[in-house]
């Protein structure tokens, strides 16, 4: 398997949701993360004081993801946070560790709650989390959470807080993979919301169905992300495609172009255990797996304020 916790030359690889149960416990504990770190409050207050003193508000969309990801440059690397109560699904907020799909969503959180208010409070990013991370911004049970990558962007870009833009940076260099996915019904042992839960298991099944029915997803193959580098912007989302039977993506982050003028990848790294900006390029970091397969590109849009969405905000 494709875990950095497994291999050393897996390029600091860590996985989303539909593979989390895979990773071995951190070597720091959320225990010792809530017993060291400040409160989720104070991290919250800090970092919007920082955001607003550093006019991070004001900058487009996508630069303003990327921004707020620098912002946590550094922060734990913790798994399985959003699992911890396996009994009910709960929306989980954790500002002092993240795992790759939780850093990335709540960066695009905050960057959209800067914009839409002028006094950003706790109560706006957990309604603007429950928003990214639950189909249709609802939640009913594990299966309700967007486990799947390419399930995420798609729910995403219906509630227009994302847009799938592989296409649009792809050009001729587009792939498609028709296969099935269906990792965590696949692996139903591993998960322990599905694990004795008939109900979820099913309800599983249905997410899976439906994910099947729209006939798979574009990708650009690793080798060809060189090519398309100069059509990538700071701040899309990056999700690692795979050729894990069942799965779609096993890894996200954040594109950010560096002074080199390339497109680097900002993550959550459980190699590194903290939130990192890659020093190779995101084209040399792909070179790191055999598993790994190329990109989709997740392009954040214009927040919505009241009932105007401006061209550019």
């Amino acid at each position: 398997m494709d875990s950095e916790k497994w291999k050393v030359d897996s390029g600091k690889r860590i996985l989303p949701y539909a593979l989390i149960a895979f990773l071995s416990i951190s070597s720091l504990s959320s225990f010792a993360v809530r017993a060291q770190l400040p409160t989720d409050d104070s991290i919250f207050a800090a970092k919007i004081k920082q955001a607003k003193a550093e006019k991070i508000d004001t900058l487009p969309i996508g630069e303003r993801v990327a921004a707020m990801g620098k912002l946590f440059l550094g922060t734990p690397y913790v798994a399985h946070t959003l699992d911890e109560d396996a009994t009910k699904e709960e929306l989980v907020i954790n500002l002092r560790g993240f795992d790759c799909v939780t850093f990335y969503e709540n960066m695009v959180a905050f960057a959209r709650i800067i914009k839409k208010y002028t006094n950003p409070t706790m109560e706006n990013l957990r309604d603007e989390l429950k928003h990214l991370r639950y189909r249709d911004g609802k939640i009913d049970g594990f299966h309700s959470r967007l486990n799947y990558t390419i399930d995420y962007l798609y729910d995403a870009c219906h509630k227009e807080i994302l847009c799938d833009a592989t296409y649009t940076v792809g050009g001729k260099y587009l792939n498609h993979d028709s296969r099935e996915i269906n990792f965590m019904t696949a692996h139903r042992s591993l998960y322990k919301q599905l694990a004795n839960n008939d109900a979820e298991f099913s309800a599983m099944q249905t997410v899976e169905s439906k994910i099947l029915a729209r006939k798979g997803f574009d990708y650009i193959l690793k080798d060809d992300v060189s090519a398309v580098d100069f059509k990538i912007q700071t701040g899309d989302i990056v999700g690692i495609t795979t050729n894990i039977e069942g799965l779609d993506c096993s890894h996200t982050g954040i594109a950010i172009r560096m002074q080199d003028g390339r497109i680097h990848f900002m993550h959550a790294s459980s190699l590194m255990g903290k939130v990192i900006i890659s020093e190779e390029s995101l084209d040399e970091y792909l070179t790191h797996s055999s598993h790994q397969t190329g990109i989709i590109i997740a392009r954040p849009l214009n927040v919505v304020i009241g009932n105007f969405k401006p061209a550019f905000d």
